[in-house]
């Protein structure tokens, strides 16, 4: 299908849009598909980005861009519900002087935002919106990615970073299944929820550069202190997990908001002071767990279309980021390797295979790009 090594990456959230960084520092060839009408939408709470994420941003050239829109975090408290604080830690204090960064939290739009306009000219070209996903068909020549408005687009491989309701993810499952029937795959809804997540933002009601957590019996907070914004994230335990996409409506976002009203943000400031003040807010279930299977033939999935974590301090994210520089350094080493550039059809199975296995190592490792 195609004549050149060309990458269709579906999803133009943070991770689609690091992975469109990887590429243009590279070398290869790209396009992003990207479902929404905008990029940039003002959803979402906060990002926390860990310092070996941010050498990562500094090898991409863009981590001064970066640091100008985040919160540095650093002082931790822990509470109980009535405000009392049980636990005072010094655990990013040790971080910064261990790493050289403290963990910075980021409005996630505003990330978004600084990740596209960091792309180059010709580099933001190849990225499209409205263009959802339906199809994929692959053989050994190449991959063909079909869209919602009916547009399609060839290219030598697909990476799945559309998140946890992956429709690469669905296709790639489709694929699998009907080269056999009887293969052992994962499941159309692999992840299993047991808490559910009221996440928002507000104007910082106390000084920036503050984490705070609050506990009580099946219910938690962690809330984040910015110099104009506060995010926080409420969750809440379900009365049994489920593997069920569930979607919350106004009035249930109401009742659990009702629910924590009294629950304290910080010493002096509860949930019900913020709620009027919100900028924005949403609820989900909280997915978790790892995929048996990362990719199948020219298909591979990334982030959390893979593997799920709650939103606790950035694991999602930080964790996408390695699944960008693991699988973008092995791309590059196929690449580089093949005199026409192009490498063939089990040069890039095995390379997508060296992805998964590296990152499904137990042991701990901290991934940078290979120059």
């Amino acid at each position: 299908m195609p004549s050149d090594f060309k990458v269709i990456i579906v999803g133009g959230g943070p991770i689609g849009l690091l992975a469109a960084h990887a590429l243009q520092l590279a070398g290869i060839d790209f396009v992003v598909l990207e479902q929404r009408p905008r990029i940039v939408e003002d959803q979402g709470a906060s990002i926390i980005v860990w310092p070996h994420t941010l050498r990562v941003m500094h090898q991409l050239g863009i981590l001064e861009d970066l640091l100008s829109m985040g919160d540095e975090l650093k002082r931790h408290l822990s509470f109980t519900k009535e405000g009392y604080a049980f636990s005072v830690g010094d655990r990013w204090e040790r971080t910064h002087q261990n790493h050289g960064y403290w963990p910075v939290a980021f409005h996630r739009a505003e990330l978004i935002e600084v990740l596209y306009n960091t792309l180059p000219p010709d580099a933001k070209e190849k990225v499209f919106t409205s263009k959802g996903l339906v199809d994929i068909e692959a053989d050994e020549a190449g991959v063909r990615a079909t869209c919602i408005d009916g547009s399609f687009y060839k290219g030598s491989l697909v990476i799945g970073a559309d998140g946890v309701h992956s429709k690469t993810r669905s296709q790639m499952r489709k694929l699998a299944l009907e080269a056999d029937t009887q293969r052992d795959w994962d499941p159309e809804e692999p992840y299993l929820s047991t808490y559910r997540l009221l996440f928002g933002s507000f104007p910082s009601p106390c000084q920036p550069n503050f984490g705070y957590d609050t506990h009580s019996q099946d219910k938690s907070i962690s809330f984040f202190s910015g110099e104009k914004r506060g995010w926080f994230f409420l969750y809440e335990k379900l009365p049994s997990p489920t593997q069920e996409r569930v979607k919350y409506t106004e009035d249930d976002i109401q009742a659990v908001a009702k629910e924590f009203s009294d629950f304290a943000l910080t010493q002096t400031v509860k949930v019900k002071d913020v709620w009027s003040q919100m900028c924005g807010y949403g609820m989900t279930t909280l997915q978790e767990g790892i995929l048996g299977h990362w990719t199948f033939g020219r298909v591979v999935l990334i982030g959390d279309s893979c593997h799920k974590f709650t939103t606790h301090i950035g694991l999602g994210f930080n964790n996408g980021v390695q699944d960008v520089v693991v699988l973008f350094n092995a791309l590059r080493k196929a690449v580089h390797q093949s005199s026409s550039g192009i490498p063939g059809y089990l040069t890039l199975i095995k390379a997508l295979q060296t992805h998964e296995e590296s990152r499904k190592d137990h042991k701990f490792h901290l991934y940078y790009l290979i120059s």
